[in-house]
């Protein structure tokens, strides 16, 4: 195989140095690599990608560059499987067959890549987000149910690819570009991300990372937001915003009210996901540092205002450990108001005044004087508040029960009519309503709850989360991530 190869200019990514915002099929093929046919050797797989001797892809290592031609990529060992996304308003883009060359067997083209490296993926428009180690060698993505779009706790094994080939044909030029990114699958059982699957990628350029990091967003309701989203958000095709301080540093990354306008009310991407009428209420923000320093900021202050920004890297480089993940900066901040080291950001939404049966901030429904992190309210004789702690001081049952849509799963939780008898149900009572944090709400017969003696309040993988169990009702009655039952 033919490299182009031209040695870095000065300035090219270092590796050593310090470290935004995810079915029927043919029948599923194996992951595996599988090398081109030799010259005259007979193929009779699918139809190769029209061969353009041109350069459609550069790759950027600590001390040289290469260039490929399609048919020298052609030549590279092949990794097919199925992939699939889901995008940030949710929507599911089914898994599809699809065939290229791994990202890791690329990155050895340029000498590997190692737990402080990663990949930055570029596009030909400027749009790039960067793989980690640990994503380009082990799979380490959150996969999803490409039927219904919840989390997989145990995904597949994943591999990302630059493929060339889409069900068995070349990638269409303007849809995809020559190449693009998918991470595949041996089977049609995953979708991830949408941003990972960037198109029309012509350059991959080893870069030094720091480690992978979450943000905390608590508001109406609560988002990790990690580092990749944070970079996808901050691309200048999408939101990104940068300022420039007075020792000529140029700061990149992502306006405070754009991160805010996840966590405000249900909406986290997209239309209006920031909500106008709920910050005119002025209700405060919260900037916290891993050190606990921490900077206030009213709702109508920040709304739709892009000179305070969310900062991921200066100077096109990761900060420092002193700002690191995020600094806050930008022309309407004071000095003392440039935190750096972000961790987490609250959106105090609960003081607001709520009309009855409006979902508003982490209790979501108008609760009574009670603690915890699941209200019993409404017609009762005692409103009641658990913790994670109260309740796994219940009896706990283990039980099997019919999910609607997935079928026979094992849970653990307590029971819901245990929970309704300590709190003590008034006559008359009729309706139970479940709200989960994000807002969405459920009416559910109280009779139909009372006679069900496998109803549960869920344990989950994440703490002081609950969901119900409800069997023999429809799927809208599963509500996840509940925090309120409202006896009416």
């Amino acid at each position: 195989m033919k490299l182009h190869t031209r040695f870095a200019l000065s300035g090219v990514v270092i590796l050593a140095g310090a470290a935004v915002f995810s079915a029927c099929g043919p029948q599923a093929v194996t992951v595996e690599e599988t090398q081109a046919p030799e010259s005259g050797e007979a193929d009779t797989g699918t139809p190769a990608p029209v061969v353009d001797e041109q350069p459609v892809l550069e790759i950027v290592g600590p001390s040289e560059s290469i260039e490929l031609t399609m048919s020298e990529l052609l030549d590279l060992p092949a990794t097919e499987g199925y992939a699939g996304i889901k995008s940030s308003t949710g929507k599911i883009t089914p898994p599809i067959a699809f065939k290229g060359v791994a990202l890791n067997d690329l990155a050895e083209l340029v000498g590997g890549v190692n737990q402080s490296t990663g990949f930055n993926v570029v596009a030909e428009d400027g749009y790039s987000i960067t793989f980690s180690y640990d994503q380009i060698t082990n799979g380490a993505f959150i996969a999803y149910d490409p039927a219904v779009g919840d989390e997989l706790k145990s995904p597949p094994e994943l591999t990302p690819i630059l493929a060339y080939e889409m069900d068995g044909n070349p990638l269409d030029p303007k849809a995809d570009g020559a190449l693009r990114l998918a991470i595949v699958s041996a089977k049609l059982n995953q979708v991830t991300d949408g941003h990972w699957s960037v198109k029309w990628v012509n350059r991959l350029e080893a870069k030094s990372l720091g480690e992978e990091w979450v943000l905390k967003a608590h508001g109406a309701i609560k988002e990790n937001i990690d580092r990749a989203s944070i970079e996808s958000c901050g691309a200048p095709q999408c939101h990104g915003t940068s300022w420039t301080d007075d020792k000529a540093q140029e700061w990149v990354g992502v306006p405070l009210w754009l991160i805010v306008g996840a966590i405000d009310d249900e909406i986290t991407h997209e239309g209006p996901a920031f909500n106008d009428e709920l910050a005119g209420e002025n209700y405060s923000i919260e900037v916290i540092a891993s050190d606990g320093y921490t900077v206030t900021f009213d709702a109508v202050r920040l709304a739709r205002n892009d000179n305070i920004i969310a900062a991921y890297k200066v100077n096109d480089n990761p900060l420092t450990d002193k700002y690191f993940p995020l600094r806050l900066v930008g022309s309407d901040l004071a000095r003392n108001e440039m935190v750096g080291g972000i961790v987490e950001v609250k959106a105090d939404l609960a003081l607001l005044p709520v009309e009855e049966g409006t979902a508003v901030g982490e209790g979501a429904a108008p609760v009574a004087d009670v603690e915890g992190s699941l209200a019993v309210i409404g017609m009762v004789d005692s409103p009641v508040g658990f913790t994670e702690a109260d309740l796994r001081a219940l009896f706990v049952l283990q039980i099997t029960a019919e999910h609607p849509k997935k079928g026979p799963m094992d849970y653990e939780g307590v029971s819901l009519n245990a929970l309704l008898d300590m709190a003590g149900v008034q006559g008359g009572a009729t309706t139970l309503v479940i709200t989960a944090g994000d807002g969405y709400a459920v009416d559910v017969s109280l009779d139909e709850v009372r006679a069900c003696s496998d109803c549960l309040v869920s344990f989950t993988d994440t703490t002081e989360e609950f969901n119900m169990i409800l069997p023999g009702m429809s799927s809208e009655a599963w509500v996840k991530g509940v925090v309120s039952l409202e006896v009416k």
